[in-house]
């Protein structure tokens, strides 16, 4: 089941959901009021082993809620507004690909949000636009000087699409003076083809009579394409005569945005696509095998180079393996490589990718994470190593770290600079962590 919730001082508001009836809870039994303090996914894969909800209402009746994994929705300056989650009556473990795509709506349903709340910004202004010109019409002077320190680009037209005045804003938008386009037609100022569109849509606003919202594509004088919302309605002046008035405003940085969430969705799916058709998965420990690693790493290497953003990787291997497989048997050596991915699998992050790399090495990839962070990551994993029950005897591993720089042409040179590390670290006397730069 999905949800999406907003919450305030007291309570959980349910404002979309699916197969879910509820209007809204109060916040203390809220599993999304532990959501929206985590920066990443907050997830609750049974809610009848957490102590935090074993005796919530929401689990222990209706809708009896086994499952919870929810995003916080947070505007561009940081304020959380609530949650998307999905809820089942069952235990989940989610996918990695199934927390990205969750991430991804998250971000996709806040884009909506702001998009609603600018909308919402330019009708009010709007209004209030029309009830001081309905005050200002006796004063020109004045009227030019509450239109000229307006942010919005502002114009009117006459009934033949003739500009009878624009703002400040709109002059410094085409590099014109306050009048040297005053009486000018469409046919004057624009290509053949866009003074159709624009002559098109002001006669279907005039016809209409009422505002009309539209998103619409202009060329600046430096060249450049800028995206502009526009709001268009029809006036009368003192004589009756029908008029077009528009305001509009600059939306290339929300365009841009919104772009780049497609990018990144096509990507994903592109990514997902050449993902399915490998198998992807380690028989023996539930991690994803060489294959999918390499090919994660090629896209993961690209989208870090064209973001400017850190990558890592780890190798690990367990030392002395063959003398454990010699002194306990193969099937203990199996069981050692199954709790290492399991520990692997435990310990990493959400974005982190562990794999099984070949016989007892395995490799983790670390996305948007530089030498310090994937440090510590390699230290929490030789201390869960070092504190773990091994079932015969002690079980210890050596780690390589390498991070990206400028100088990488590829991910598999970041694959390599780690190995090297490794066996740095094995040559020093293993059970040891060693960076490349070291």
């Amino acid at each position: 089941m999905g949800l999406v919730t907003l919450l305030d001082e007291r309570s959980q508001w349910f404002r979309a959901s699916e197969m879910l009836k509820l209007r809204d809870t109060p916040r203390e039994i809220a599993f999304c009021a532990h959501a929206v303090h985590q920066s990443d996914l907050f997830i609750v894969k049974d809610s009848f082993m957490d102590p935090r909800f074993g005796t919530n209402p929401l689990v222990t009746v209706e809708p009896a809620i086994r499952f919870y994994a929810g995003i916080t929705l947070e505007t561009s300056e940081g304020h959380p507004l609530g949650t998307l989650s999905v809820i089942d009556t069952m235990p989940r473990i989610l996918t990695a690909e199934q927390q990205l795509t969750l991430q991804v709506l998250g971000r996709q349903i806040v884009a909506r949000f702001e998009r609603r709340m600018q909308a919402k910004a330019l009708e009010q202004a709007l209004v209030e636009k029309e009830r001081a010109q309905a005050g200002l019409r006796a004063s020109e002077e004045l009227f030019r000087a509450f239109m000229n320190a307006s942010p919005f680009l502002s114009y009117i037209k006459d009934a033949a699409g003739r500009l009878l005045f624009y703002n400040k804003s709109f002059a410094q938008r085409f590099g014109v003076s306050e009048y040297a386009w005053l009486g000018r037609s469409d046919e004057q100022l624009w290509s053949r083809q866009l003074t159709k569109s624009v002559r098109t849509h002001d006669l279907e606003v005039m016809a209409g009579g009422r505002i009309v919202e539209t998103e619409e594509q202009i060329r600046d004088t430096d060249g450049t394409i800028s995206f502009l919302r526009s709001f268009k309605f029809p006036c009368h002046d003192s004589a009756g005569n029908m008029l077009l008035a528009g305001v509009a405003v600059d939306i290339s940085e929300e365009a841009a945005h919104k772009a780049e969430l497609e990018r990144y969705h096509r990507e994903l799916e592109e990514a997902n696509d050449q993902l399915r058709r490998l198998a992807v998965t380690d028989e023996l420990t539930g991690l994803k095998n060489r294959r999918a690693f390499e090919e994660r790493l090629v896209m993961e290497f690209s989208m870090a180079r064209r973001r400017k953003r850190d990558l890592a990787v780890l190798l690990l291997d367990v030392d002395n393996f063959k003398q454990i497989n010699d002194r306990w048997g193969h099937a203990a050596g199996d069981d050692v490589l199954r709790r290492l991915g399991a520990i692997l699998r435990t310990t990493v992050r959400l974005p982190d990718l562990p794999a099984r790399y070949g016989g007892e090495e395995f490799a983790v990839l670390l996305p948007e994470s530089g030498e310090e962070s994937a440090m510590g990551l390699a230290r929490r994993v030789m201390q869960r190593v070092a504190t773990e029950d091994w079932e015969n005897e002690p079980v210890t591993v050596s780690i390589g770290m390498a991070a990206t720089n400028a100088s990488m042409e590829n991910g598999f040179e970041l694959v390599e600079l780690a190995d090297d590390a490794l066996y740095a670290a094995k040559r020093a006397g293993k059970n040891r962590v060693m960076t490349h730069s070291d």
